[in-house]
């Protein structure tokens, strides 16, 4: 579920860019994500006063996953095409991998570090065209820096979400206090711009907005959430490789994207990438009965 939503949001991003600028919209997202889980909240009567400590966790926690980690993306396809963007976004399953290992001790398996090798050598192929037709000048090498940092960004909010996990909190509650701090420092960062304040009320923006907040935002990361608690970040960081692939699909239904072989190749790396990463589920499976 979580592939499939995140790899057409892509396309619904490009539906956003417009009249209103990336700041405004990515805070639009997460207002009405914040409101409709607090909604839930309230509904579960899940526990919602924390102390101190928890609230520094959960405020680094919004800072990293949903808000500099989004604003930097967006300045970062301004720069670069966005398979380029995926490309080096998928970092995140080896940074996720060093990661865990050094905070939570998770030592990764040879398994999992090849199903990592050939999820992003399928990634480099998949999108090669768009990353040899790059010309190395310094736009260029902004937007990558932009890309990595984003992709570092991103990596560490899933740490504090693994974390937040070792103190007992629900999917939930991390997400519903997360997503609110995010949309607090999206807040500030605006004011402080001077931006004038925009709304587009064009249908295919509207409905892009919504489908970004109550999909993409919501109920995807109530899921990568969930799977980051079940499986662990690194196993989960795969999805980082995965949704490109329906991203491309998108992109060939609605764009007129072309396939060539470099696309074909990639997909089958990919796709051996993610049959070790089962492998070794299979295998812990098996360890734990």
């Amino acid at each position: 579920m979580v592939v499939l939503i995140w790899g057409t949001t892509y396309y619904a991003i490009k539906l956003q860019l417009g009249d209103v600028p990336p700041m405004q919209s990515v805070f639009y997202r997460f207002v009405i994500a914040a409101v409709l889980m607090w909604i839930i909240v309230l509904f579960r009567q899940s526990k919602i006063r924390f102390g101190r400590d928890m609230h520094l966790l959960f405020a680094g926690f919004g800072l990293l996953q949903f808000s500099l980690n989004y604003l930097v993306v967006y300045n970062a396809t301004a720069y670069l095409v966005s398979g380029l963007v995926s490309v080096i976004f998928s970092l995140m399953i080896l940074f996720n991998t060093l990661f865990s290992w050094l905070l939570f001790r998770d030592k990764p398996t040879p398994a999992l570090l090849a199903g990592s090798v050939f999820g992003i050598l399928g990634l480099v192929a998949l999108f090669y065209d768009d990353i040899n037709a790059l010309s190395l000048n310094d736009a260029v090498f902004f937007g990558m820096a932009l890309s990595l940092l984003s992709t570092l960004m991103a990596s560490s909010g899933n740490m504090m979400a693994a974390l937040l996990k070792t103190r007992g909190m629900d999917v939930v509650t991390c997400n519903c206090w997360g997503m609110t701090y995010g949309m607090l420092y999206l807040l500030v960062a605006i004011l402080l711009s001077g931006q004038p304040w925009q709304f587009s009320l064009q249908p295919e923006y509207v409905y892009s907005l919504l489908y970004l907040s109550i999909a993409g935002t919501v109920i995807a990361f109530w899921a990568y959430l969930t799977i980051i608690y079940r499986i662990g970040a690194p196993r989960a960081a795969y999805i980082s490789v995965l949704f490109p692939l329906v991203a491309i699909l998108v992109s060939t239904l609605y764009e007129d994207m072309h396939w060539t072989l470099s696309k074909l190749t990639g997909i089958v790396l990919i796709i051996a990438g993610n049959l070790f990463i089962i492998q070794r589920k299979r295998v812990d499976t098996v360890e734990a009965k």
